[in-house]
């Protein structure tokens, strides 16, 4: 951005780099897609631990998850 949209963005945001707001927001998408990854989990393995879903199941969803956060920590954290 040049100055004067730097210095726009900084009235608009209430004198907030652009950086700052970047790293806010990129950490509230990992952490929140940490959560819901850890969330999916527990509950795949509780149906797992209970009977109701399938070993296969279980992988499938483990290694789409660790997928999803690689691919998401590549895109967005490097």
């Amino acid at each position: 951005m040049n100055e004067a949209q730097t210095a726009a963005f900084k009235a608009a945001t209430g004198n907030v780099e652009p950086a700052v707001l970047n790293l806010l927001f990129i950490g509230s998408l990992l952490a929140l897609l940490i959560l819901w990854a850890g969330w999916g989990l527990v509950h795949v393995y509780r149906g797992y631990a209970s009977g109701n879903v399938k070993a296969s199941a279980l992988q499938r969803f483990t290694v789409r998850v660790v997928i999803l956060l690689l691919v998401s920590l590549f895109l967005f954290a490097s």
